[in-house]
């Protein structure tokens, strides 16, 4: 996700850990030439019970599910997953491994607001535990756990599917003002309590404004790199300036 500033610190614990059946299956192949798509709860679903069955996709979806559904997030939630998936389907053409994106993005940000900082590491950590549980394919599984971490910088690299995934995930910079104008306030509202917020968030919006290129793909920098400059920048000016 996101690193916008410093996480306060909250225990985020899953009770009930549930071992679920395996049974490895074919991947399932996704029309990408259709219209229509389906939204990212069916997609995801249809992955995992191709190498289990519909109802250990269907729990281990509600899971997740469950995470996100916290009273305390306002912008880290299923909307998010819902955005990313739909920035993600832009690029679809483009990626090389779309089970391992649409894995990844449902899993990404499942852990949250962590006391030890550790969000997505923990949050590779349990989509590993359950993918290999159902028998999903080791080389999916580093997939999916490298594309998980590197949301954590969004430093960009070599492999055009993290580009690509890390771009999707950070095109809410990039959208129009009234759309950015309520992730900020949601932001604010995630982390109400957090000590020193406004000088934080600068910082980190400042650092984004540093990068030569926000978006790593040309893709995404020609959809949103110019708008994205322009949002941060405007959010910069509405800070107080701290002495």
């Amino acid at each position: 996700m996101i690193q916008i500033f410093l996480r306060i610190s909250l225990v985020l614990l899953l009770a009930g850990v549930v071992h679920f059946a395996t049974a490895a299956q074919q991947p399932v192949q996704l029309d990408t030439h259709k219209t229509h798509f389906p939204g990212p709860e069916k997609a995801f679903q249809q992955i995992i019970a191709a190498y289990s069955n519909r109802a250990t996709a269907k729990k281990i979806w509600k899971e997740v599910a469950l995470l996100y559904s916290g009273t305390d997030r306002y912008y880290h939630n299923l909307e998010h997953i819902n955005n990313f998936y739909n920035q993600l389907l832009l690029c679809r053409t483009q990626v090389k491994d779309w089970e391992s994106l649409v894995v990844a993005m449902v899993y990404h940000d499942a852990i949250y607001n962590s006391a030890d900082h550790r969000d997505e590491e923990r949050s590779a950590d349990l989509a590993v535990q359950r993918l290999t549980e159902i028998g999903f394919p080791q080389e999916k599984i580093h997939t999916v756990n490298t594309l998980i971490l590197a949301t954590k910088t969004h430093a960009g690299g070599n492999n055009d599917d993290v580009n690509y995934f890390n771009d999707a995930d950070m095109s809410i910079l990039g959208l129009d003002r009234d759309t950015y104008i309520r992730y900020t306030k949601n932001v604010r509202l995630e982390y109400l309590a957090t000590p020193n917020f406004d000088a934080g968030r600068r910082k980190v919006l400042n650092y984004f404004l540093s990068m030569k290129q926000i978006f790593k793909t040309a893709f995404f920098r020609n959809l949103y790199e110019t708008t994205a400059r322009d949002n941060i920048a405007w959010e910069i000016a509405t800070l107080p300036i701290l002495e």
